[in-house]
């Protein structure tokens, strides 16, 4: 329910940004940034993450549209922080970030005003894990691990035109089995992340 009220508020906001008829984003090198709500079990380790497994997360980015359609996006994305918790006591964060590298497919949405894009590609992850307390115990041990690995990565955009320069897009971007490792013990998770972003064509 709370991802579906984000998206409406997301969109809502969006909409009072279009200009009237159908726009391609534009060819040529752009820039952007901005942020929105990561839901992942990352910290769950030695229990389920507080916060209902929501964080802040943000990205800032960076593509070349060689065409109205089609482009490449470079990204650094921050995937929020995470606590782990044992018998209700906070013992340690999770922090993960990842470097992503997509091929970018977009198009008018009919009449509408809006821009809808689509991006496949590689995120290259970190998840760190810190001891807050409690360190050195449990199975497997509460130390500070810290684990890269390589995820694939999809996502889903709509966009509007505010100037002929600057958009505003809202994204939704999973992460597929980002490897994280705390001592010895290594496991897998999944981030979504929903997030609303300026982006500037050059």
């Amino acid at each position: 329910m709370k991802k579906a009220a984000i998206l409406i508020a997301a969109l809502a906001g969006l909409l009072l940004t279009a200009q009237a008829g159908a726009q391609a984003p534009g060819q040529g090198f752009y820039i952007g940034a901005g942020g929105g709500t990561v839901w992942s079990k990352g910290g769950q380790i030695y229990s389920d993450t507080v916060n209902e497994d929501a964080s802040l997360g943000g990205k800032v980015f960076a593509g070349y549209m060689a065409t109205d359609s089609w482009g490449m996006e470079l990204a650094l994305h921050s995937l929020g922080r995470y606590e782990a918790e044992f018998a209700n006591a906070k013992i340690a964060d999770m922090r993960t970030t990842a470097l992503s590298v997509s091929g970018v497919y977009t198009q008018p949405l009919f009449n509408s005003g809006f821009n809808v894009n689509v991006r496949v590609g590689l995120a290259f992850t970190e998840a760190k894990y810190t001891c807050a307390s409690s360190c050195g115990l449990g199975i497997p041990a509460n130390v500070d691990t810290r684990y890269r690995g390589v995820a694939g990565t999809i996502g889903l955009g709509i966009g509007a035109k505010i100037t002929q320069a600057l958009s505003m897009r809202v994204d939704f971007d999973h992460f597929g089995n980002v490897k994280h490792q705390v001592d010895l013990t290594e496991f897998n998770e999944p981030y979504d992340v929903l997030s609303a972003s300026l982006q500037l064509l050059f």
